[in-house]
């Protein structure tokens, strides 16, 4: 019986090709991965500029397909047998893009940058050694300063045994934690994929541009549209680009203009930074969007800023953390989302359950990635082990259960929004579990080594933008559209996360001890992490905190708010708000975007308007040609950043 993870197919000359979720497909991806990682530090960290992993599509992955994809019609005119076929290159799509959720700048940067920085900024002044470092869990950080001194500045080699055996021991315990929450989340997606996909027929607009890409045809890369998309996204970066060499090439960069420079009295300050940019890719993203979600981005985004005002106007203190809480609104959005979704399908997930428990399993079940009792005792039992772990190392049963169980809710609505919306941002900065529960219970609900759990744990809490689990739920879904074996994706992608994982923590290390993060590794990602979680962990431990009722009150607001609109929704079908642009519209990321959404909303309803759907589906390869063209233009420009060590333009900021 053939292996049900390939497709055969016949060439031009007669010859049997085998298709699918391949191990050449497979180890394709492992080997691009320590090139990813290696690219990605340099652009975010090391230059500051280019940050590909905090968008919904990854740019850096999207030029990788598309280089493999020109490559590939080379080799299928030269050499067909060993020309890749287009589910190949949507495995290796799916595991670049598992590569980069882990390795971006919401992941695992703040993780290696938490994991020494408790024990190197210890100092007499800052009493942190007798503070806390005894409730530190020391198997997960590094603390032998020996070993750190070059880490931190840098001109040295990281391949000395000493180094090498110190850093490898909580390396390894790391990536078995993220092997675990990561598989939680793939048996997540296993449940829900045939309710999502089949049943209510969710869209994935993130997964169009790599599936149209992949065509053997080539039928997108030989659209004029698309080029004339491409020419103009193109030609706006390249002269950016090279106005930063040339001072005397005439360019226009529109992400300058930050409307906070021009109102500074109050009340009107209270507006904060509100940027008025454009985006070629952001405007091509949003034109694959729903035009009342494109309209609800930035229409509440405007409500957002407006609210920030009448707070200053009142006297109340503005700012994160504060009125109008527009993160813990957006909280509560977030579990509202999460909540409808599983409410409108208790009776899938009942069958679900029922199967898990006491049923049968159905033979409808046979192709999903994991069939339903393996998903439900996979996802509970890694909760399990996650607890466990957690209480190990200091955090109580009911902490660690109430901590985990907050984070796939958020993972479920995330994944949940992307599935059927395809938003190009979703941030939730700052208000994960690990700064919620203090902040809602109050730091006495917790002793000290539960409090410093939640420190080592900030890393995969401080912002949700490149979150892994809609790229795996996004990889089931080009299985469906290709006939591809769900769990031959499944292995592919946990192959992936343990690819990733040990990857990144080579390429940071190597061009930590090379290049120093006191050094020439600059931004966030080096000081930034570690400050905020342990001058945090500290105030909580000198200070204290009480329960912010005004905290709870906003995420409650946000959870009916968003609930309220769906109901609306569901009874006036023309109501143009729209639940998931009040949860994404108050975000940092939003405040680049919204602008270009408005773009694109405008031209998506004049286009409709005035030449209907056949026009905006001939249109459609127009505004991927945007992303396409800002993509390969400002990746190209990353690329010579890292190449030749200078600065180079970044085409986003967010």
């Amino acid at each position: 019986m053939a292996d049900p993870s390939t497709i055969e197919r016949i060439s031009e000359n007669g010859t049997a090709i085998l298709e699918g979720v391949t191990w050449r497909s497979i180890l394709i991806g492992v080997a691009l991965a320590p090139f990813q990682c290696y690219w990605l530090i340099h652009m975010e960290i090391v230059r500051g500029r280019g940050f590909a992993s905090t968008v919904s599509l990854f740019f850096n992955v999207v030029l990788t397909l598309l280089a493999l994809t020109l490559l590939n019609h080379i080799l299928r005119r030269l050499w067909p047998r060993i020309a890749l076929a287009r589910t190949e290159l949507l495995v290796i799509y799916t595991m670049l893009c598992m590569v980069t959720a882990l390795c971006s700048i919401d992941m695992l940067k703040p993780l290696i940058c938490i994991m020494p920085y408790g024990y190197w900024y210890a100092t007499p002044e800052n009493d942190w050694a007798d503070m806390f470092h005894k409730h530190m869990p020391g198997f997960l950080g590094v603390s032998d300063m020996d070993v750190l001194k070059p880490y931190f500045e840098g001109g040295s080699t990281f391949y000395r045994p000493e180094r090498l055996l110190t850093w490898l021991w909580p390396s390894l315990i790391w990536t078995a934690f993220i092997m675990v929450l990561l598989g939680v989340m793939v048996c997540l997606s296993a449940i829900v994929r045939k309710r999502w996909m089949e049943q209510e027929r969710l869209t994935y607009p993130i997964v169009l541009l790599p599936y149209d890409m992949t065509d053997p045809q080539g039928s997108l890369l030989r659209d004029k549209m698309m080029w004339i998309g491409f020419a103009l996204a193109g030609l706006y970066d390249l002269l950016n680009g090279l106005h930063m060499f040339f001072p005397s090439v005439p360019a226009w960069n529109a992400q300058r203009f930050n409307l906070r420079q021009y109102v500074r009295a109050r009340p009107w300050s209270g507006i904060g930074s509100t940027p008025v940019t454009v985006f070629p890719f952001v405007v091509g993203l949003g034109y694959l969007l729903p035009v009342d979600l494109l309209f609800s981005c930035w229409f509440f985004f405007i409500i957002w800023k407006l609210e920030a005002i009448i707070s200053s106007a009142l006297g109340l203190p503005v700012g994160r953390g504060y009125w109008p809480y527009a993160k813990e609104q957006a909280l509560g959005a977030y579990i509202a989302i999460c909540l409808f979704a599983v409410y409108a399908a208790r009776a899938y997930f009942g069958s679900v359950l029922r199967m898990a428990f006491v049923g049968p399993q159905s033979a409808e079940f046979d192709k999903e990635a994991l069939r339903p009792r393996a998903a439900v005792y996979g996802a509970l039992g890694g909760i399990v082990a996650l607890v466990l772990f957690s209480h190990a190392i200091g955090l109580p049963i009911w902490a660690g259960i109430t901590f985990f169980v907050l984070y796939y809710i958020i993972a479920v609505a995330i994944t949940r929004m992307r599935a059927q919306l395809g938003p190009p941002t979703h941030d939730l900065h700052h208000v994960g579990p690990d700064a919620m529960l203090p902040t809602v219970l109050g730091t006495g609900a917790f002793g000290p080594r539960a409090l410093t759990v939640f420190t080592f744990y900030r890393w995969f809490n401080r912002a949700y933008r490149s979150h892994p689990m809609p790229h795996q739920l996004e990889g089931f879904k080009l299985c469906e559209r290709t006939g591809m074996s769900q769990r031959r994706m499944a292995f592919a992608i946990m192959i992936a996360v343990l690819a990733g994982c040990l990857s990144h923590f080579w390429a940071y290390l190597h061009i930590a001890y090379r290049l120093g993060v006191r050094g020439k590794m600059t931004g966030w990602g080096t000081h930034g992490y570690g400050r905020e979680a342990f001058t945090r962990l500290q105030t909580w431990l000198e200070v204290g905190q009480q329960p912010d009722y005004n905290v709870s009150g906003a995420i409650a607001v946000g959870l009916l708010t968003a609930l309220g609109l769906m109901t609306l929704r569901a009874r006036f079908v023309s109501l143009p708000l729209h639940p998931l642009g009040y949860a994404i519209s108050g975000e940092w990321s939003m405040g680049w975007s919204y602008s270009s959404l408005f773009i694109a909303w405008l031209a998506k309803v004049i286009i409709i308007r005035y030449g209907g759907y056949k026009m905006y589906m001939r249109l459609l390869p127009l505004f991927m040609g945007l992303i396409i063209g800002e993509f390969v233009i400002g990746g190209m420009w990353s690329i010579i950043g890292v190449i030749w060590g200078v600065e180079v333009f970044g085409f986003w900021r967010g």
